[in-house]
């Protein structure tokens, strides 16, 4: 795989509301710097309580600037459809870009350093730790959750043969999530991983054709209708279909809105 099919490959748009995440995320970059004290900051008594809240601010908006911003430079930048390995990647380098010029602010205005190259860095490697640090809860701690979750004892099991010679993959209908066509392969995806097979996903739409629970959904998705929560978005901004866990969502091209919406009927 080329680096550029690697940032174009599709995945899931998990969607939140940005002003509570921007919240969520500054407050806990709050709660680290006042408990912690990391990187040698050493503010003692009730000043740190204070000193501390433009840290989260400047994390806060770092995190709700870019969905203003960048759909300047695109219209089309947070479509569900269009949304890659590529497009989240420049989210998350716009909003650590903007978190570390705050905070490069912060440390000449509020603690009074110097404007120096060295603290430029200092404000981007404190940034990048920081990040790091958080996110890795937030993802690690719905990853273990998931795979907590007990799969169902007796499954539907059936074999999806790709275009190559012996080539097939045997999956579980209580465990498929959905299936994704990516150039001449399809991307199997289960609550226990993802497989891939060469093949089309019209070869595999009549493969599981016995399969009432599974639909299509759009030209490249074929979805488990067992396994979904609910369909969110608009005429406008696309709907998408959530997985259970809230983990995976699938886009839903306009033709098929009525029928995925007969499922909460």
């Amino acid at each position: 795989m080329s680096v550029r099919d690697f940032f174009n490959k599709r995945i899931a748009y998990h969607d939140v509301n940005m002003w509570l995440a921007g919240a969520a995320y500054g407050l806990a970059v709050y709660l680290i710097l006042i408990i912690l004290q990391p990187f040698g900051i050493t503010i003692h008594g009730d000043a740190r309580f204070v000193r501390m809240l433009p840290f989260a601010f400047v994390t806060m908006v770092g995190c709700v600037a870019p969905y203003y911003i960048l759909p300047l430079v695109k219209k089309d930048f947070f479509y569900v459809e269009n949304w890659t390995r590529g497009r989240y990647t420049i989210l998350l380098l716009t909003i650590m870009t903007i978190v570390s010029i705050g905070n490069m602010v912060i440390f000449v205005s509020v603690l009074g350093a110097p404007v120096t190259l060295e603290v430029a860095w200092i404000a981007l490697w404190q940034t990048i730790v920081m990040w790091f640090l958080i996110f890795g809860i937030v993802l690690f701690l719905p990853e273990k959750k998931r795979q907590r979750e007990k799969l169902p004892e007796k499954t539907k099991e059936v074999i999806v043969r790709g275009a190559g010679k012996n080539e097939e993959v045997t999956i579980s209908i209580e465990t498929l999530l959905y299936v994704e066509s990516s150039r001449n392969y399809c991307n199997i995806v289960t609550v226990e991983g993802e497989r891939q097979i060469r093949s089309t996903i019209t070869a595999i739409e009549e493969q599981l054709s016995g399969c009432d629970e599974v639909k299509k959904c759009h030209r490249a998705y074929l979805v488990n209708t067992a396994n979904v929560v609910t369909m969110d978005g608009s005429s406008t901004s696309g709907y998408k279909i959530i997985m259970k866990g809230g983990l995976q969502t699938v886009p839903v091209a306009r033709q098929y809105v009525k029928e995925m919406m007969t499922l909460w009927e």
